[in-house]
C-alpha cells in the first residue's frame, strides 16, 4: 500500500512537469505564429506553474494546478466561455479551488499561515476560501485588463462577476475540505515516517 502510494505520487509529479513543458512549448509556438497576446498570457501561466514546483507542494495539488490553470487560460483564449457559458462556472470552481489549495500549501510552508492539522480543520477550510475569493477578485481585474488593454474578448459584467466569485468561493471551500482530508491521510501514513509534506503537521504537534 505504501509503495503504491509513493508510486502514484511520483507519477503525479511527472505529469505535472509534463504539463509545464506543454505550456512552455505552446507559449513558444504562439510567439512564433505572431499571437503575442496569447504568448504573453501563457508565459505568465508558465511562470506561475513554476512556483508550486519550487515550493515542493504535494504532487496531487501541483498536478491539479498544472492541468486546470492552463485549461482555464486556454478556455479564455479559445472563447469557450462565450460558446459554452457553463464552462465559465465549472472552471472558476475547479481552477480557483486548485490554485487556492496550492497557494495555502505554499504559504503554510513559509509559516506565514498556520500549518494544516486535525485540530485546525475549520481554519484551513475558511482560510482556503478566503484565498480563493482574493484570487477571484484579482482575476476579475485581469479580465478587465484582457478586454480593454489586450483586446481579448471575455465575458464581463455585474452578473458574470458575482457568479464567478460565488463559484470561486464554492471551489475553494471544496478545496479546503480536500486539504483537510489529505492531511488526515498523510498524518496516518507518516506516523511511521520522519518527514511530513510541506505545510502539513500531525495533530497535536
Amino acid at each position: 500500500m505504501k509503495k503504491n502510494s509513493s508510486t502514484a505520487l511520483k507519477i503525479a509529479g511527472l505529469l505535472a512537469d509534463l504539463a509545464r513543458l506543454i505550456v512552455l512549448i505552446g507559449t513558444i509556438a504562439a510567439a512564433i505564429t505572431g499571437s503575442i497576446a496569447v504568448a504573453g498570457l501563457f508565459a505568465l501561466v508558465f511562470a506561475l506553474l513554476i512556483l508550486p514546483r519550487i515550493a515542493r507542494i504535494p504532487s496531487p495539488f501541483d498536478l491539479a494546478v498544472c492541468i486546470l490553470l492552463p485549461l482555464a487560460t486556454l478556455a479564455t483564449t479559445a472563447y469557450w466561455y462565450q460558446r459554452f457559458a457553463w464552462t465559465d462556472w465549472v472552471m472558476h470552481c475547479l481552477a480557483t479551488g486548485a490554485i487556492a489549495a496550492a497557494t495555502y500549501l505554499m504559504i503554510a510552508g513559509t509559516r506565514l499561515l498556520p500549518p494544516i492539522s486535525d485540530d485546525r480543520r475549520t481554519t484551513t477550510v475558511l482560510l482556503t476560501a478566503m484565498i480563493g475569493l482574493t484570487l477571484g477578485v484579482v482575476w476579475e481585474f485581469f479580465e478587465w485588463f484582457f478586454l480593454v488593454v489586450l483586446n481579448v474578448r471575455v465575458g464581463v459584467g455585474y452578473g458574470d462577476t458575482i457568479a464567478d466569485l460565488a463559484m470561486d468561493i464554492l471551489g475553494s471551500l471544496i478545496a479546503g475540505t480536500v486539504l483537510v482530508a489529505w492531511t488526515a491521510q498523510v498524518a496516518t501514513r507518516r506516523n511511521r515516517e520522519p518527514a511530513l509534506a510541506p505545510g502539513i503537521v500531525k495533530a497535536g504537534s
